[in-house]
């Protein structure tokens, strides 16, 4: 079984970008654009993946709503501090949660929620 969140975007370079290049995600499949829709490419690990598929006809993007993707981080400082210096804007700083996850929130170029969390070191 694979989890896919599938995102169309029109920023599909913004977007691949994000999880390509400040992420270091690796791609795992992409396909050029067809009479049907635009370029694609899938990003991940194991069996989750992002997969980002280019508006090609103006419209554009829906927003995401109800929902969030959910990232493990280790170095959580660092990886906050790496989006900064990258320009994109946090919803708001780290926080430690009452379960002892710390974590922050901010949007990719895609417009989806993503919440990126360290776990607490367990003694």
């Amino acid at each position: 079984m694979e989890i896919r969140l599938v995102r169309l975007t029109d920023r599909f370079d913004d977007a691949c970008a994000f999880y390509g290049d400040l992420l270091g995600w690796p791609i795992t499949h992409e396909w050029p654009a067809d009479e049907h829709q635009g370029r694609g490419r899938l990003f991940g690990f194991g069996n989750a993946r992002v997969e980002l598929i280019e508006i090609v006809d103006g419209s554009a993007a829906q927003p995401l709503t109800g929902g969030f993707l959910s990232v493990e981080v280790t170095g959580i400082d660092a990886v906050r501090d790496r989006f900064v210096a990258a320009g994109h804007t946090l919803d708001g700083d780290i926080v430690v949660q009452p379960w002892g996850h710390r974590s922050f929130t901010l949007h990719d170029p895609a417009g989806a929620s993503i919440v990126f969390f360290e776990a607490p070191e367990v003694a």
